[in-house]
C-alpha cells in the first residue's frame, strides 16, 4: 500500500499474502460500484495499493483502459501477476498495454507524470498511512495526477465499524487454504489523537501442515483511520474537493453508523 505492507515481519511475505487474498478475495460487496465508477468515468484509471488486482476485472468490465495498478508490496505484486496469469481476460489486456502493474509508493507518485488518469482509486490505502502529513503528500500527488474530469475515490472503514475500545486476542476467523485449516486471531489496541483514530493491530495466523504440526504466523501492523472533518481538511489543502459521499457501496448516506465512507472527489474549481 503506502509502503510494503509486509516488510519488517518475521514471516515469509509471500505466505502472508497469500493469506492475505484469502481474507480480502471473499470481499465482493464492493465489485458493482467500482464497475460502475469505471463505466462513468472512462479512460485511464490508477487503483492505489492495488494489492493482488482484486478490482482490476471490475474497473476492465467498466471500460477503464489503461489501468495502472501500484503497490508498494512486492508480495502482493507477485500474487497479482499470478491472478493475472489465471485469468484470460487479466493476461489479454497485460498483453495488450492496458493493465500495467507497478511497484511504487503511493506517498511518492511523481515517478507516474506525465501520465493523468480519469479515476484514481484509494480503497483501504488511508490505514496505511502514517498520518496527515503522509496522506497530505499521497493526496497532492494525485491531484497532480488527475485528469480536469478526473475523480479519485477515498474508500475505507466508516464510523459505524470504528473500534471503540481494545480489544484482547481472539479467534476472528477459520478458513482453509488448500485442505490446511487456518485459524486466525488478533486484537488491536487504540488510541484517540487529534487527527484520527491510532491503531495498534496484530495477528496471530495458524496454519495447519500436512504432517500434523501447525506454524504460527505473527504479524503486525500500525493503523490510521483519519476523523472525516481532518480528512475533509487535507483534500482541500491538496486543491481537492468532495463532490459526493456514501456510507456503503450501495450508495446510502453517509451517516455515524456507516460501514464504508466513501469520498469522490475531483480538482476544485479554479
Amino acid at each position: 500500500m503506502s509502503s510494503d505492507i509486509f516488510a519488517g515481519q518475521v514471516t515469509d511475505p509471500d505466505l502472508l499474502a497469500e493469506l492475505y487474498d484469502l481474507e480480502h478475495d471473499e470481499v465482493t460487496d464492493d465489485l458493482a460500484f467500482y464497475r460502475e465508477m469505471a463505466a462513468r468515468h472512462r479512460g485511464p484509471a490508477l487503483d492505489l495499493g492495488c494489492g493482488s488486482g482484486r478490482l482490476f476485472a471490475s474497473l476492465l468490465d467498466g471500460g477503464a483502459k489503461p489501468i495502472v495498478g501500484l503497490d508498494g508490496s512486492p508480495a502482493l505484486l507477485r500474487r497479482a501477476e499470478a491472478r493475472i496469469a489465471g485469468n484470460q481476460r487479466l493476461s489479454q489486456a497485460v498483453a495488450e498495454g492496458s493493465l500495467v502493474l507497478t511497484e511504487g509508493d503511493v506517498r511518492q507518485l511523481g515517478a507516474l507524470r506525465p501520465q493523468r488518469f480519469v479515476l484514481v482509486v484509494a480503497a483501504g490505502v488511508l490505514p496505511h498511512l502514517d498520518g496527515p502529513e503522509e496522506a497530505m503528500q499521497m493526496l497532492a500527488g494525485v491531484a497532480r495526477l488527475l485528469a480536469a474530469d478526473g475523480r479519485l475515490i477515498l474508500d475505507d472503514l466508516g464510523p459505524g465499524l470504528l473500534p471503540t475500545r481494545d480489544l484482547p486476542l481472539s479467534v476472528d476467523w477459520r478458513r482453509s487454504l488448500g485442505g490446511r485449516e487456518v485459524v486466525r486471531r488478533s486484537q488491536l489496541m487504540r488510541r484517540e489523537a487529534p487527527e484520527g483514530l491510532r491503531v495498534a493491530f496484530s495477528t496471530m495466523v495458524d496454519l495447519g501442515q500436512a504432517d500434523g504440526t501447525i506454524a504460527r504466523l505473527p504479524a503486525s501492523h500500525r493503523l490510521w483511520y483519519p476523523y472525516t472533518e481532518a480528512l475533509l481538511s487535507l483534500v482541500r489543502e491538496a486543491g481537492l474537493a468532495v463532490e459526493l459521499a456514501y456510507g456503503s457501496h450501495d450508495l446510502d448516506e453517509l451517516e455515524e453508523d456507516s460501514v464504508r465512507r466513501i469520498l469522490v472527489i475531483r480538482a476544485a474549481a479554479g
